[in-house]
């Protein structure tokens, strides 16, 4: 039952609303520089992301390739340390065999 007034209380102020507010036509100049301006903005936006897009995908192939540089790196250079740490550990236990003497 309200769901009916309200209808019909839409019906008349939509019919009102007609009579008060009086259609225009736009001219279409007007219409084609809208379009020209709206298509203008969608290629600047559109570019716009194209160009974001572009540094996220170069950011992150930097990302790796330091990433694995560095996971080539930091397994190549384990025999040298390796030694270095051999020799300390060398040289301590003499030292420490002098010093008990």
């Amino acid at each position: 039952m309200k769901t009916n007034t309200l209808s019909k209380d839409l019906l008349r102020i939509e019919s009102r609303l007609e009579e008060v507010f009086r259609p225009i036509s736009t001219r279409p100049a007007f219409v084609e520089d809208l379009r020209l301006r709206l298509d203008q903005e969608m290629e600047r936006k559109i570019k716009n992301k194209r160009v974001k897009n572009g540094l996220l995908v170069a950011g992150g192939v930097v990302g790796l390739a330091v990433m694995v540089i560095t996971l080539i790196r930091s397994l190549t250079t384990w025999p040298s340390k390796i030694q270095s740490i051999t020799k300390n550990i060398s040289k301590l236990r003499k030292r420490e065999q002098v010093a008990s003497v």
